[in-house]
C-alpha cells in the first residue's frame, strides 16, 4: 500500500511539474514575440510589426496594407517613441492553445506633467507557446476586442488603458 501511494504521488508531482515547465515556457515566449513586437513598433518595422500582429486585427482594418497605413499614422501622431517595460499580468491554456495579457508602462509627458501610462496587448499562441501573434489594446478600444479576436477566452481579464500623473513632477525636471 505504501508503494502505490508514493507511485501515486510521484506520477501526480511529475504532472504537476511538466504543467509548470509549459506555462514557463508559454510565458517566457509570449514575452519574447511581445518585445520584438514593440521593438518592430518602434524602429517602424512594419513588415515584422505585421507578422507578430494577430490576424484578426490585420482584418479588421481591412487587410494588411490598411492595417501598415494605421500603424503608421499612429506613430505619426505619437509624439514620444519611448521604450515600454512589459509584464505577463495574465496567461490561460487550453489545449494546445495560449492567450495572455501584457501590461506596458511607460513615462510621458503630457500638458508639461510626467505621466506614466499604462496598456495592455492580448496574445494568442496556437501552437502550445512556441510563437504568439499580439494586439495592442493601446491603439483599440476594450469594447472591439470581440471584434477583433472572437475566440477570446472569456477567462482574460483586459484592463482599460491608464494614465498616472505623477505629483509635482513636470517636464524637464527628475
Amino acid at each position: 500500500m505504501k508503494n502505490l501511494v508514493l507511485i501515486t504521488a510521484i506520477v501526480f508531482s511529475c504532472g504537476r511539474a511538466a504543467a509548470q515547465t509549459d506555462s514557463l515556457y508559454a510565458s517566457q515566449r509570449a514575452l519574447l514575440f511581445a518585445d520584438s513586437l514593440l521593438h518592430s513598433f518602434h524602429h517602424n518595422n512594419l513588415n515584422a510589426y505585421t507578422e507578430l500582429s494577430y490576424p484578426g486585427v490585420i482584418q479588421y482594418y481591412g487587410g494588411k496594407r490598411n492595417f501598415e497605413e494605421y500603424i503608421r499614422r499612429t506613430r505619426a501622431v505619437q509624439n514620444d517613441v519611448a521604450s515600454e517595460r512589459i509584464k505577463l499580468v495574465q496567461l490561460v491554456n487550453k489545449t494546445k492553445e495560449w492567450q495572455c495579457v501584457v501590461q506596458k508602462t511607460r513615462t510621458s509627458i503630457i500638458d508639461n506633467r510626467r505621466a506614466v501610462i499604462t496598456t495592455y496587448m492580448v496574445g494568442q499562441s496556437t501552437d502550445a507557446g512556441r510563437s504568439w501573434t499580439f494586439f495592442d489594446v493601446a491603439f483599440n478600444s476594450v469594447n472591439n476586442i470581440a471584434y477583433i479576436m472572437p475566440d477570446i477566452f472569456t477567462a482574460l481579464t483586459i484592463p482599460q488603458r491608464e494614465v498616472m500623473y505623477e505629483t509635482g513632477a513636470t517636464a524637464g525636471y527628475n
